[in-house]
């Protein structure tokens, strides 16, 4: 029930973004999709399932929103924020060597704003401006994916190297993140009304959601230059 209500709501809202074509209105429109089944699931204590439901969900969206560029690339890179600007920043950076992505010094003072605006939105607002702003950055990495492999003479080779292996170590990360600060927001919404919070802080997803997000910055570190050749070979 809950992945055939996932599924028809990803094709939904990405086909509604796409027609309106309003580029705020397309994160707003995707995270809520699964907000009803993370908060549900998170309220009810549920951490686990919570967490695999919103990695599937990463998954439909990204299929969506990659089917959705393939199709319609002029609407896409209207409708996609920061989509273009991306793509031709990693293009630069993989026939060129320069730009952020092969510098730590670069990269990490960005990660960290972001991860830290992340989670300030999690406790804030129980998690769902965090998953819009999560859903943001996931639809432009598909945008640039779709895109890298349109570009490129090896296409099979770019569809298996366009998803770095760092990023996706960062969605696991911010979804354990997005559990143990939406509970520990709840925990605050209780407190606040003068009652006494039922359930303990989820330490252990905050744990992990730490150990991805600095396994996505070591892992960036060491591969990245590896990997922008191996795309360069997949462009020439």
């Amino acid at each position: 029930m809950i992945i055939t209500f996932l599924v028809i709501g990803v094709i939904l809202s990405t086909t509604a973004s796409f027609v309106f074509g309003v580029p705020q209105l397309m994160p707003i429109l995707g995270a809520a999709v699964p907000y009803p089944i993370f908060f549900l699931r998170v309220r009810r204590q549920q951490y686990k399932s919570a967490f695999w439901w919103m990695l599937l969900w990463g998954v439909l969206q990204s299929i969506a929103v990659i089917i959705a560029t393939a199709i319609s690339p002029e609407t896409a890179a209207k409708v996609i924020l920061r989509g273009q600007s991306y793509t031709t920043e990693m293009l630069h950076w993989i026939r060129t060597g320069e730009g952020t992505e092969g510098s730590l010094g670069s990269f990490l003072p960005d990660h960290l704003l972001y991860y830290g605006i992340f989670c300030i939105l999690c406790v804030v607002t129980l998690s769902s401006m965090a998953l819009i702003f999560g859903t943001w950055m996931l639809n432009y990495m598909n945008f640039y994916v779709t895109e890298l492999v349109k570009v490129s003479t090896k296409p099979w080779l770019a569809a298996i190297l366009g998803w770095y292996p760092w990023s996706i170590l960062r969605i696991i990360g911010f979804i354990a993140t997005g559990v143990a600060l939406a509970a520990l927001g709840l925990n605050l919404v209780t407190r606040i009304r003068g009652e006494v919070p039922k359930s303990p802080f989820p330490k252990t997803y905050m744990l992990i959601g730490i150990g991805f997000v600095i396994a996505d910055i070591v892992v960036k570190a060491v591969l990245a230059p590896i990997w922008q050749k191996l795309l360069l070979s997949a462009l020439s």
